[in-house]
């Protein structure tokens, strides 16, 4: 369609797991003994632990990477088994495609990878059954533009919803716009953080139909990690560092933190002594987005009876609901027929996340089937094969989806990335110009291995 420029870009910051896992696993070598004394030790073998890892090993140093899952990659994985085609549980899109490295990397191999552009042209509005045909849906992308330039001309770190007129408020599709732009409710969003942290020269956004986790597997193919090692605690005043782990003690010089701020701020690992107090109020500052996906898998019919196209962006017309004062949409976005698959993402954000994670898969799973009843009625049912749920809230590895700044706490970003006694250095997508993303993670760890090496000597 040619009216795209009421459809500017949407800033997708969404969460999946990848699946081609199974068959890449294999393929990272296993540190089988703990190493008593590296040079360093990084902990996490998401996107920044390994590019950190792949860094110190080029420079020539000692280190060791620990995870304490099964696998590499973090937030972004791919799994093959569970609808018999890539599956990206976590990080899907490569965002900043045009200056994305490993979107450039996987160029290189076209005869292993399909990246290509999203072309952002494909989308359907319903209102209630009704899809709108343009113009009709314009009041919702006039909408989205009004509050998207508000955001941009922020000049104070306050809830976005403070700077939002009341007659927008009343917009019969304010609730649809919140969960369009942001991941956070309005109340509990801030609208500095992309204005004060947001720095990446990439455009756009970007697939790889082999799924992101295979992609970033392949990436760093050769970078040996042990896994099933689980930190519990870090001391670090002594001489060296001495990380604690279900596998025993490691003691190096210095240690590479790449873990989520959702698990620093849990507490899951002790520091003894304490961190400055200052990193804590980073770590409640810049918290994980809460958000929840359900993957339906569909028969090729739904997507060929309704014309649907690879990649098309799903949106409903919701009830502006208010509990407490506070907007509470019970609704979804989705993105149909991913990569051309049979498989169909349906993401909830906000506090409905929370609420529908703490109800479970079943509870979740049936909210998207009715809300697509809604819309295509009871004969809905006959194109369901079956659904999986990514619950990011309460993987205990993450505790939420990726960082997001509440109100008031933005500067924090750069709190959160200061090393602590030339002892802890810390890493990833929350630390990152480009946060949120794996391309972002990906250059922390070039960053923090640059600022290790510049502050002691290995």
């Amino acid at each position: 369609m040619n009216d795209n420029k009421f459809l500017k870009k949407i800033g997708r910051r969404k969460f999946l797991k990848t699946s081609a896992y199974g068959v890449v696993l294999s393929v990272f070598p296993i540190i089988s003994q703990t190493q008593s004394n590296p040079d360093v030790i990084v902990i996490g073998a998401g996107s920044a632990g390994l590019s950190a890892t792949a860094e110190l090993i080029k420079k020539g140093k000692s280190v060791i990477c620990i995870e304490a899952m099964n696998r590499i990659g973090g937030r972004c994985y791919t799994n093959n088994s569970i609808f018999g085609v890539p599956y990206d549980i976590g990080a899907h899109w490569l965002h900043g495609y045009s200056h994305n490295q490993l979107a450039k990397y996987g160029k290189k191999y076209e005869g292993i990878f399909d990246i290509y552009k999203d072309k952002d042209e494909n989308y359907r509005v319903y209102d209630g059954k009704k899809d709108l045909k343009w113009p009709e849906d314009k009041p919702l992308w006039d909408l989205y533009n009004e509050i998207k330039i508000i955001t941009h001309n922020a000049k104070k770190d306050i809830p976005l919803i403070d700077l939002i007129p009341e007659n927008l408020k009343k917009n019969e599709w304010f609730g649809s716009v919140q969960k369009i732009l942001k991941s956070r409710d309005f109340d509990n969003q801030s609208v500095y953080d992309g204005r004060l942290n947001w720095n990446d020269l990439g455009e756009g956004d970007g697939f790889c139909s082999q799924g992101y986790g295979t992609l970033l597997a392949h990436y760093r193919k050769d970078i040996p990690v042990k896994l099933n090692t689980v930190v519990n605690e870090i001391k670090w005043n002594g001489k060296n560092i001495k990380v604690e782990t279900n596998n025993g003690t490691i003691t190096a010089k210095a240690c590479i933190l790449t873990v989520s701020t959702g698990v620093l701020k849990a507490e899951k690992i002790k520091f003894t002594p304490d961190l400055p107090k200052k990193k804590y109020e980073a770590f409640d500052g810049i918290g994980m987005t809460p958000y929840h996906r359900v993957t339906l898998q569909l028969k090729e019919s739904f997507y060929r009876n309704y014309g649907i196209a690879k990649d098309t962006y799903w949106y409903k017309k919701v009830e502006n609901n208010y509990v407490n004062k506070e907007l509470y949409s019970k609704s979804s976005n989705g993105t149909l027929k991913v990569c051309d698959s049979n498989i169909s993402f349906f993401s909830l954000k906000g506090r409905f996340a929370k609420d529908m994670a703490k109800e479970g898969d079943k509870a979740s799973i049936d909210f998207i089937l009715n809300y697509l009843r809604s819309a295509y009625g009871s004969s809905f049912d006959d194109y369901f094969i079956k659904a999986h749920v990514s619950d990011w809230i309460d993987n205990p590895y993450t505790i939420g989806a990726w960082s997001s700044a509440i109100p008031g706490k933005a500067k924090l970003r750069k709190v959160l990335k200061e090393s602590v006694g030339n002892k802890i250095f810390f890493a990833g997508e929350a630390t990152a110009g480009a946060y949120g993303t794996v391309h972002g993670a990906d250059r922390s760890g070039v960053r923090v291995v640059k600022e290790l090496l510049e502050n002691i000597k290995i």
